[in-house]
């Protein structure tokens, strides 16, 4: 518990520390680019076991990893507020980034990691087996 403890106040220390060196834009352009991703990965996962008993759970991992994946690329080679100061599609393909047409540079990536995400997620629960009847009653018990 102890270790628990000092791990959180180095922690704190680290991101003080980091909060003074890095520009002010940081912490809200951080924040734009974790909840982008989350809503693509979580999101279609989250509304459809709410909504739709036909999900599966091999549909759901499947959305939450094309969802994290097509939002990591389209931040890492695709838009350019992101792509650029990374650098890494610079050192690899000798430009900042890979769409280089008006609007693709502009497109927020959860434009793009969004309905991929979707898509794997209704196409995998359609292909998947089904989820037996008897689950399905335990989870929306008293449900309509």
């Amino acid at each position: 518990m102890m270790l628990s403890k000092l791990s959180i106040i180095v922690a704190i220390v680290i991101s003080i520390i980091i909060g003074y060196k890095l520009p002010g834009s940081i912490v809200a352009r951080g924040t734009a680019i974790f909840f982008g991703i989350c809503a693509a990965a979580f999101l279609p996962v989250y509304f459809a076991a709410l909504y739709w008993k036909r999900a599966t759970k091999t549909a759901a991992v499947w959305s939450i990893l094309s969802g994290l994946v097509a939002s990591a690329f389209a931040l890492t080679f695709m838009h350019a507020k992101e792509s650029e100061p990374l650098g890494i599609c610079q050192a690899l393909f000798g430009k900042p980034t890979l769409a280089n047409e008006f609007p693709w540079m502009i497109v927020d990536p959860i434009m793009i990691a969004m309905p991929v995400s979707i898509v794997v997620l209704v196409a995998v629960s359609m292909f998947s087996q089904k989820t037996s009847d008897e689950h399905l009653a335990n989870c929306y018990h008293g449900i309509k």
